[in-house]
């Protein structure tokens, strides 16, 4: 484990004297190696989808906005975002504590809340810049391959995938300070996530879900799959909503529970 936090403001780390941006650090540090793997994955897809596209067209949407909506941002992309998302919660107090590193985390001069809220705000940032760096390779790329796709339809559905995704990151943060064992709440929330994406896909369970909302799927053109100019604004308001609920849940259990 990286020790981040110190008083010496002379030292090279002077900046780390600050007990946020120490925790913040140390966040990062314990983080970074998932984020990265994850983001290695998502633009892999990427760059598997767009450079296969015309391999691809006998059997699919001869449409290259129909074939990256449907392909990436409804399926593939969204799916293993959802699932990154979710990895990248992991750890915390709980999880310190089964592997015995508790010890230096309680001994900080912060509150256990605002240990959980500094890892909670970076997890959101890398759930973000995962939703966002993915989905900017799709306009960058498609020009290798003959096609073009908007840059602004590209942001909007990477901004679409991270705002209601934020409902993912909440969950995979309560489970972290629910589940003490080091890969409980890692099995638990994967299987219960990718059984409920695929049970939706395969339309085994039906009506609101979270991954329609992702994906506006009732505010996308029927013929391109691409946004008509409007948001599901209703449903990022529940997705919001439950994610902001999540995060109480969270705050709440960390206060009552005795580490």
């Amino acid at each position: 484990m990286v020790i981040a936090v110190t008083t010496d403001r002379s030292g090279p780390r002077a900046g780390f004297a600050s007990p946020g941006t120490a925790l913040l650090w140390k966040a990062w540090q314990e983080s970074r190696g998932r984020f990265f793997s994850a983001l290695v994955l998502l633009a892999s897809v990427v760059i598997y989808a767009v450079v296969t596209f015309h391999g691809r067209t006998s059997v699919l949407p001869p449409v290259y906005s129909v074939y990256i909506w449907s392909g990436l941002f409804h399926y593939a992309l969204q799916g293993l975002w959802a699932l990154a998302a979710l990895v990248i919660t992991l750890g915390g107090l709980r999880r310190e504590k089964a592997t015995g590193a508790a010890s230096f985390s309680l001994g900080l001069p912060v509150t256990r809340l605002r240990l959980f809220l500094i890892r909670g705000a970076l997890a959101c940032a890398e759930a973000i810049a995962l939703a966002f760096l993915p989905a900017l390779l799709i306009p960058i790329l498609s020009s290798f391959v003959g096609e073009s796709y908007p840059l602004n339809q590209a942001l909007a559905f990477g901004a679409l995938m991270s705002a209601a995704g934020l409902v993912i990151v909440a969950l995979g943060l309560l489970l972290s300070e629910i589940f003490e064992g080091e890969f409980t709440a890692a099995a638990t929330g994967l299987c219960a996530l990718t059984t409920i994406f695929l049970s939706y896909k395969a339309e085994t369970l039906t009506g609101w879900n979270v991954f329609d909302v992702m994906s506006a799927t009732s505010n996308v053109d029927q013929t391109t799959r691409l946004l008509n100019g409007s948001a599901p604004w209703p449903g990022l308001t529940v997705c919001l909503l439950v994610a902001f609920g999540l995060i109480f849940i969270a705050g709440v259990t960390i206060r009552i529970r005795d580490l």
